[in-house]
């Protein structure tokens, strides 16, 4: 929520993004998630892998696992949008025996998960030149619907009028709030990226019980049959609700000469507003 503490003594600046106004760090004031994390396939996991220091996260001999998460930004810097990412957690740092279930547990323990981004669609044009200028996020313009259902909330995307997919979630009981940092690692020019993006979820709930959520993976769609190849079942193992959050993206952490250009001119451009 704006003037809330978790906003405090983080600095800003004023940039453009897309030829519009927006700041960096960029403030997400009000906003609600639902994820569903699902064993996937671990060698095929391994073949997106941008890298060999990314190495995805074991949880059982032969699986990994796929995040799908759909967000709803209802007040931020940059306007309202909808997102929906498809991560896969890693194994950090990737030296680390990647012993089955380790590197899961310890983001718990620790709430510092560590994703390598799959898909990112979004919905509005200025999130996604900020995504795609300043991280390499893997973001495209795609049509995502909320809706509430008896039981819950449903998420629909498509790209134009194509479907790829809709995951349908049921609410549960939601305790005490909590702060996770969510660390993206991204490829942009030739090297890795990493993006901080740390959240205030001030009502969260999790179960593992199956049924909780549900996934419907489109025929066609390039993405959806990707999905498909990968996870090995439509019912995910974990799901989280998450219908209150604040949050912060912070800048990408490996300042690369054509980024720290790209970030001038993006200050430029706003000074040169102010002095027209």
């Amino acid at each position: 929520m704006r003037g809330s503490a978790f906003f405090e003594d983080v600095r800003q600046i004023d940039i453009e993004v897309g030829g519009q106004p927006g700041k960096a760090p960029t403030f997400y004031y009000d906003g609600a998630s639902m994820t569903a994390v699902f064993a996937a396939r671990y060698g095929r996991l391994r073949d997106l892998m941008p890298d060999p220091r990314y190495v995805p996260a074991r949880i059982a001999p032969g699986l990994g696992a796929v995040a799908v998460t759909c967000l709803e930004y209802r007040d931020t810097d940059i306007g309202p949008y909808d997102e929906l990412a498809i991560s896969i957690p890693l194994n950090v740092p990737h030296f680390r025996a990647n012993l089955p279930g380790r590197a899961m547990v310890q983001a718990a323990r620790m709430r510092q998960q560590h994703v390598h981004v799959l898909h990112l669609p979004v919905t509005t044009d200025v999130a996604l030149r900020g995504g795609v200028d300043f991280y390499n996020f893997p973001k495209f313009i795609g049509q995502i619907d909320f809706s509430q259902t008896d039981a819950g909330w449903r998420c629909r995307l498509a790209e134009g009028r194509e479907h790829i997919l809709t995951l349908t979630g049921r609410r549960i009981d939601t305790g005490d709030g909590r702060r996770i940092s969510q660390f993206c690692h991204l490829w942009m020019e030739g090297q890795p990226q990493l993006a901080e993006f740390k959240l205030n979820q001030l009502e969260v709930g999790s179960t593992w019980r199956r049924g909780a959520a549900e996934l419907e993976l489109a025929d066609r769609h390039p993405i959806a049959a990707e999905l498909g190849r990968l996870i090995v079942s439509r019912t995910p193992m974990l799901y989280e609700y998450n219908p209150r959050l604040e949050a912060i993206l912070f800048s990408p952490e490996h300042a690369t000469l054509p980024l720290i250009r790209r970030g001038l001119a993006a200050s430029e451009a706003v000074r040169n507003r102010v002095r027209g």
